[in-house]
């Protein structure tokens, strides 16, 4: 007998098949016990989740029932939310499930909660440097969110943070009665930070932010 196919019933004595008790016992065993042996095939297949293909990783999303598993994502996507997902399941409704999900499919994120930034509470806004979150995933992204955040919390915005830097030369010239002398060479960086906020179907794209670093 194999064991996916376990029937405990039948390995019972005779005179015990005919309780009524022992006949729920018996099948909510099976239940159990054909569980714990789909459970151990995956097993075999939890080290070798970066070689497996496309419809192997579909297939195995769907055993485990991970519900926030998108089918026409990229594979290394697919592969680090199957990887995850008994960490995600664990932490339903926490920052931790929001982060992880974010850095699955779209490779970097981070939360911030209402009280880091003055927002009301229960409120948080979502940080990442991947303007793919937006720009063609931005509905993808909030049907997911809506499975693994707390249902008491609720998305205030969503920043995109851009960094960047660049090089500048500058120069001096010091007159000192009649004598003149140039400077050249001064390298000097600006750093500069912008951000796009996605807030309720309406985007601003907010640069400002500097600082100025000379050499």
């Amino acid at each position: 007998m194999k064991l996916q196919e376990a029937e405990i019933l039948k390995l019972l004595p005779a005179w015990m098949r005919d309780d009524d008790s022992v006949k729920g016992l018996a099948e909510g065993t099976d239940e159990v016990t054909r569980a714990l042996a789909a459970r151990i095939k995956l097993m075999s297949r939890w080290n070798q989740i970066d070689q497996l293909d496309e419809q192997t990783l579909d297939e195995m999303a769907w055993e485990l029932n991970i519900q926030w598993y998108d089918s026409t994502a990229p594979i290394e996507a697919k592969r680090a939310v199957i990887r995850n997902s008994d960490l995600v399941y664990s932490k339903l409704g926490t920052r931790y499930a929001v982060e992880q999900i974010v850095r699955d499919y779209f490779r970097t994120g981070e939360v911030r909660e209402w009280y880091e930034y003055g927002g009301e509470p229960h409120h948080f806004k979502v940080l990442s440097d991947n303007p793919e979150l937006v720009n063609n995933n931005l509905e993808l992204f909030l049907k997911l969110l809506g499975v693994v955040k707390r249902r008491s919390s609720w998305l205030d915005a969503i920043l995109i943070c851009l960094t960047g830097e660049m090089f500048l030369s500058s120069g001096m010239a010091v007159r000192e009665h009649s004598h003149e002398e140039h400077v050249m060479g001064c390298d000097e960086i600006y750093l500069y930070t912008g951000a796009v906020v996605h807030d309720n179907n309406r985007e601003t794209v907010t640069i400002g932010t500097g600082e100025l670093i000379a050499e």
